[in-house]
């Protein structure tokens, strides 16, 4: 029996016109009462197409790649257009310029595009490709099959391949004086001297994150209580090792990936409660806490302070301002797209893109300089002073504008949602898939905070990850293990 396509109730469609029409009501209302307010209209309706398209695809597809990607979309443009627009002039922001009403507004008709762009593609994929791809589908194995099938080759695969990962981890610190050695270092002093050409950068990041998946599949569907201790006991293990060095990215990056495999295998774990709800606060203000004392590692580990020394400069340090989104990380990409709006700069014509495909060749296999990043560039326009080039990450909007104009926007979401709906559709299609779902899924994120090349070359560094944690687990499953079963794991 074939699932039901949700683009088949009328419901949807309904609710799609009515979206529609409350975006562009609200938007005249609000240029009507007020022209000067043109940047919080286009803020609002933002918010409203990213949010039904997050909310729709969540509610018919479950934890859904597109999903999260609307959901942050309207987060790191909606939101932080609203905030601009409304508290940016009465505060001192981090950028080092001030922006016109009329940049606010141009960068508002861009974002309200780009969000306009993933509603319609979505309905349009749902409405001609996910009937086709149902069907086709028929033969393909069940989450109920795989479970079925467990073969233990998955968790022990996944396993080996996060110990290579974390060896290469330590390995790649140890160039550094070792891992201890660099959490006594400043953020922007680790990151400058980890990227001495001198030094061999290892891919510990392809091997973790498919090892810890591929360890949750394993345990979660089909395996005994310890290894799913055993599981939970390594993804912890990660988590430390990166929280004290004060990346949050690596330890979001493999969370996401955990939850994407449970959210296939396991869903009622992740059954959305009031509980939910509360523990996406405290990350929230644990997450942006964070940010701002996360300084103090480094000081706790050169000696400089003591534990209680840094906590208490941390509480005296506290402020509300910390919890606000043009304070924290969402507001340095949206300033790339203000940026880029607010310029006369020529178009790029596509070079930020296909210089990106050969980017993921070593540094010393590739042939000649490698281009520098539209971030780097944007890092260096904001630091002011001497010292270390923070990053600020970029805006998809911005690149997509920066390349081809207003049409660049259209084409380049065009494209990312294609992409984050075949993303989502890899999970129906056996365990690979749900592989390659699940250390990908990430990126939905990544790709409204970073530009694309990172999002690219970390995706063909991830999915290399998955096929070798595949190949490990047929080889441990047939030759190893001994426990090969038609339709499982191993199979």
């Amino acid at each position: 029996m074939h699932p039901k396509n949700p683009m088949a109730e009328p419901k949807w469609n309904v609710l799609g016109g009515l979206v529609f029409a409350a975006a562009i009501l609200a938007i005249v209302v609000l240029q009507v009462v007020d022209g000067s307010k043109a940047a919080v209209s286009l803020s609002l309706m933002t918010i409203l197409l990213a949010g039904f398209a997050a909310g729709w695809r969540f509610h018919n597809r479950g934890f859904d790649a597109l999903g999260l990607f609307s959901a942050a979309f309207a987060l790191y443009d909606g939101l932080m257009l609203l905030r601009l627009t409304l508290v940016g002039s009465e505060k001192n922001l981090a950028y080092p310029t001030t922006f016109s009403t009329e940049t606010y507004a141009d960068a508002g008709v861009l974002i309200v595009l780009a969000a306009a762009t993933i509603l319609a593609t979505a309905f349009l994929w749902e409405a001609v490709v996910a009937p086709q791809f149902d069907r086709a589908r028929a033969g393909s194995r069940t989450v109920s099959a795989i479970r079925a099938g467990g073969a233990p080759g998955w968790f022990w695969a996944g396993f080996l391949s996060f110990a290579a990962g974390l060896i290469m981890f330590f390995a790649e610190y140890a160039q550094l004086g070792g891992y201890l050695a660099t959490l006594a270092m400043d953020r922007g002093e680790r990151f400058a001297a980890a990227n001495d050409p001198s030094l061999l950068s290892y891919p510990y990041g392809a091997f973790l994150v498919p090892g810890l998946a591929a360890m949750f599949l394993g345990a979660y569907a089909a395996g005994p209580r310890w290894q799913r201790v055993a599981a939970c006991s390594c993804a912890a293990a990660w988590f430390g090792l990166v929280i004290l060095q004060g990346d949050r990215r690596p330890l979001l990056q493999a969370a996401f990936a955990i939850v994407a495999v449970l959210s296939v295998v396991r869903p009622a774990l992740l059954k959305v409660k009031m509980s939910t709800w509360i523990l996406l606060c405290l990350g929230y203000l644990f997450f942006s806490t964070f940010g701002n004392v996360r300084s103090q590692i480094a000081s706790v580990a050169s000696g400089r302070a003591s534990a209680a020394e840094a906590l208490a400069e941390a509480s005296d340090e506290w402020s509300e301002e910390w919890l606000e989104p043009e304070n924290t990380e969402f507001a340095g990409p949206f300033f790339s797209l203000l940026s880029a709006t607010s310029g006369n700069g020529q178009l790029l014509y596509g070079k930020s893109y296909y210089d990106s495909f050969l980017f993921v060749v070593p540094k010393a296999f590739y042939p000649g300089q490698k281009p520098e990043l539209l971030t780097h560039q944007f890092d260096e326009q904001v630091h002011e002073g001497g010292g270390t080039v923070y990053g600020w990450g970029y805006n998809p909007v911005a690149e997509a504008f920066q390349n081809f104009g207003v049409a660049g926007v259209v084409l380049a979401f065009v494209l990312w949602t294609l992409f984050f709906l075949a993303l989502g559709c890899l999970k129906r299609l056996g365990p690979w898939g749900v592989l390659v779902f699940a250390v990908l899924l990430s990126e939905a994120v990544n790709a409204n905070r970073i530009d694309f090349r990172v999002v690219y070359c970390e995706s063909v560094y991830l999915i290399f990850g998955v096929t070798a944690v595949v190949g490990g687990s047929r080889l441990l499953a047939s030759q190893v293990l001994g426990h090969v079963r038609p339709g499982g794991f191993g199979s």
